[in-house]
């Protein structure tokens, strides 16, 4: 927009021009309390954003108390705790946040809550809600990229609530759950078979494998754990015979519809890709 001088400005509520991101941002690695309470005492972190396990540079589960000291902190700092749920949806209705019973100032889920249809959504703490509505100086509805033929789209809200009471159900995460335990313990068995230095991790209905052992605990530990031609050979050997993984890392996404058998097979054929890797 044109400011009072005639020359262009920014538009107020407008993301600014990318820049590198450590311009902007304070990164802690995941699973180190320490790490992130020396980030937070700059005092210029308005909210902290974090997946409750990672899962894009592999599946990183959390260490028993962490969440809860990075809800601690985060308050104690004054800052806003963002929980991103995008792939965590995994781990069962409400994603991590449910499962364990977190709470976080703002959940954002994507993906999987519309079925295939575009569609993402996002949820706010009372509190926060509270607070950003008693603003009389704030734009709420086209501000921001939120407003526009984008938001509330017919379609994709139609494909999340069916999505949400005919697909995504309490019993069908239950299914799913118990075949990605079944898909665990068949790779763990390879694995013990050939006294592998591997690991295999689960997070609801999603598993992955990992070439190390013990499985990563933070985000630098899982990049040193890639191996790019091993995972190739695997996802080729395994997409040559039927079963497809996601296109990177080892993972695998239990859905409503995959059956035992589809599990059993895949256990059959990782037992003979590693019986031909060790010979």
């Amino acid at each position: 927009m044109t400011g009072p001088d005639g020359t262009g400005t920014a538009r107020p509520g407008n993301v600014g021009a990318p820049c590198d991101v450590t311009l902007t941002s304070r990164v802690a690695e995941f699973n180190d309390l320490d790490q992130l309470e020396r980030e937070l005492a700059h005092g210029d972190v308005a909210a902290v954003l974090m997946e409750p396990a990672l899962t894009n540079i592999g599946i990183v589960l959390p260490e028993p108390g962490y969440l809860d000291g990075v809800r601690e902190l985060t308050r104690r700092h004054g800052t806003l705790l963002i929980n991103d749920e995008t792939h965590t949806f995994s781990a069962g209705p409400g994603g991590c946040t449910a499962a364990w019973d977190l709470e976080p100032d703002v959940l954002t889920i994507g993906k999987a809550i519309g079925g295939g249809i575009p569609a993402g959504a996002y949820g706010l703490s009372a509190d926060l809600a509270d607070r950003l509505l008693g603003r009389d100086d704030l734009d709420l509805v086209d501000m921001g990229g939120v407003g526009g033929t984008l938001a509330g789209n017919a379609l994709s809200v139609a494909a999340m609530r069916a999505t949400l009471e005919h697909v995504l159900t309490d019993d069908a995460f239950a299914h799913m759950h118990r075949l990605a335990e079944r898909f665990e313990a068949g790779v763990g068995a390879g694995i013990e078979k050939h006294a592998l230095p591997w690991s295999v991790s689960r997070l609801g209905a999603r598993t992955e494998y990992r070439f190390s052992s013990p499985a990563p605990r933070t985000g630098t530990e899982a990049a040193a754990a890639g191996d790019t031609e091993l995972e190739d050979f695997l996802h080729l050997y395994l997409a040559n015979r039927g079963i497809l993984l996601t296109p990177f890392h080892n993972m695998a996404l239990m859905c409503p519809d995959t059956t035992e058998q589809d599990v059993d097979r895949h256990t059959e054929l990782f037992a003979a890709a590693l019986a031909e890797l060790a010979g």
